[in-house]
């Protein structure tokens, strides 16, 4: 029996080729490897530039709390302000309603017919009158006298808004006082409130560049991992390729223990036939001898 052997060239191009394919195994696979540990340090630090991220957001919320505050308290101060400045130009108004004929005026026109009245009764006391003329004289006394009391009666009136009037002015200056009381917090909170905001805006920034850093380092983790991915599937391929190697350098050596196992069955199986042989042969010829048959 005769077995065909695998020539060395062939052979050694076998192992060669095998040695290559689990070279490029192996170099895929620390590829892989290192890309993921690429991979691993850039979600790392998209993690911590998200940590940072949430970091800032409390005080943000914090700064814009306080700025809404301070802008609710400003309106509730402004609002009185308002108010305050409100009433005192409707008391203003009424202030410049009130006011009428100066009392001085009147005080003089006053004076004026009482002198009138005084004269025409000391006319009518030392001066001899016809009876139509003390008629006219008295009529003119009574006239005068009305005047008077008219007059009379427009000056407590006037001195009555006046007085209403001064206490106007004092009111009107007192809700400006308290306005202006109001508009000074109002302008604090106003600052008070730009301060926060500014504030807010700075950790909004802060919190906006750290945000598009970490979507960045998360593009960039997906990409390795796609890389790392690629470069598996591209080593899990090799890796049937040695397998297929090897199976066929196994099934080659079996084929060859196989051979060689049934070359030595068969060697072996031709030995014990020729000792038969030559055991008979030799059983024969004792007994040619003791019969006597061949004499040697």
């Amino acid at each position: 029996m005769t077995t065909k052997r695998m020539p060395k060239t062939e052979k050694k191009k076998k192992i060669s080729e095998l040695e290559s394919a689990e070279l490029k195994f192996r170099a895929l696979l620390n590829k892989r490897d290192e890309i993921n540990e690429q991979a691993a340090a850039a979600r790392s630090e998209r993690d911590s530039l998200h940590d940072k991220k949430k970091e800032l957001q409390e005080p943000m919320r914090a700064a814009r709390d306080k700025r809404d505050a301070a802008v609710a308290e400003m309106r509730v101060h402004k609002k009185k302000r308002d108010e305050l400045q409100g009433k005192a130009k409707e008391l203003i108004e009424f202030k410049r309603k009130l006011k009428g004929t100066p009392m001085g005026d009147l005080k003089t026109e006053i004076r004026v017919i009482e002198a009138d009245v005084k004269g025409m009764e000391m006319m009518q006391q030392t001066v001899p009158l016809k009876l139509t003329e003390e008629r006219e004289l008295l009529d003119k006394i009574k006239a005068r006298a009305n005047d008077h009391q008219r007059l009379k009666k427009i000056l407590v009136e006037q001195e009555k808004i006046q007085k209403e009037v001064k206490d106007i002015d004092s009111s009107i200056d007192a809700l400006f006082r308290q306005a202006d009381k109001e508009h000074e917090e109002v302008v604090r909170l106003s600052e008070e409130q730009h301060k926060f905001h500014e504030e807010a805006q700075v950790h909004a920034k802060d919190i906006g560049v750290l945000a598009a850093t970490a979507n960045k380092k998360h593009e960039e983790f997906l990409k390795l991992r796609e890389d790392a991915d690629a470069v598996h599937q591209k080593a899990m391929d090799l890796r049937g390729k040695v397998i297929e190697i090897k199976d066929q350098k196994r099934a080659e050596v079996w084929e060859e223990r196989n051979a060689i196992r049934d070359v030595n069955l068969a060697t072996r199986k031709a030995l014990d036939d020729k000792e038969k042989k030559d055991k008979v042969a030799e059983e024969a010829l004792q007994i040619l001898l003791k019969n006597g048959k061949v004499e040697i």
